[in-house]
């Protein structure tokens, strides 16, 4: 079921029955309404979270929305990321930011920006099991550094998408060049090497791309300027 219907009219039903609501038809009205605002996520059990790529977007959405404001510039540790995240999840596993830790470097100081932290957890979380299944490409590489040449990777990942989206999220096939480094990066143009991509710099790509990244919208500039008079 790729729009996965049975899960939000079971979830609809009992939200009705725990209600206790006189007006039922109206309670599944409202419920379905939160669905499109997003807001159906918050404070649930991460069990209903992960269950739909919907809802997985919609925590995300939630989370940056509250981080606006502090978003610009702001430095932050991965841990208090993950706080922060089971504020709207009390029972969000530490998997996904466990797993940002190996790819990410800190600033001298400890801390990350916190835009870099928030799409790697984004990556990590809204497409886990398409880059589970990325990473078992790299897993079976040959390569002492478990590289894969770029033109065989980017055959390799396109067939994922293309046979795997309806069971999983996935990025557009259309970014895959601007995901993965240049042809250039890693090429010996003496000795005609071809490219290789590692893991790390796939993921990397994956954060940097701003077509799967959500990031918060300005914030309304404030006037300034004072009152003649």
């Amino acid at each position: 079921d790729r729009y996965h219907i049975q899960i939000y009219l079971q979830d609809a039903v009992n939200t009705v029955l725990n209600s206790r609501e006189e007006r039922p038809m109206e309670a599944m009205l409202k419920y379905f309404n939160s669905v499109l605002q997003g807001n159906h996520v918050l404070l649930r059990e991460f069990e209903f979270v992960n269950a739909t790529p919907r809802n997985r977007l919609a925590l995300v959405r939630n989370l940056v929305e509250t981080c606006r404001a502090n978003s610009p510039g702001w430095e932050i540790s991965i841990d208090d990321h993950f706080q922060l995240v089971t504020l709207l999840c009390p029972d969000f596993p530490p998997t996904f930011h466990d797993e940002a830790k190996l790819y990410m470097v800190a600033n001298p100081n400890g801390t990350y920006n916190y835009g870099a932290v928030s799409a790697f957890f984004q990556v990590l979380f809204v497409f886990s099991d398409f880059m589970a299944a990325v990473k078992r490409l790299f897993e079976a590489s040959s390569n002492e550094d478990k590289s894969l040449p770029r033109v065989n990777l980017l055959w390799a990942v396109r067939n994922i998408i293309n046979t795997k989206h309806w069971e999983f999220s996935c990025p557009a096939a259309t970014l895959l060049d601007s995901v993965l480094p240049p042809p250039s990066n890693g090429a010996d143009a003496s000795g005609g090497k071809e490219a290789t991509v590692t893991f790390s710099q796939f993921l990397q790509g994956m954060t940097l791309c701003e077509s799967i990244v959500i990031t918060p919208p300005p914030l309304p500039r404030q006037n300034s300027s004072k009152p003649s008079g």
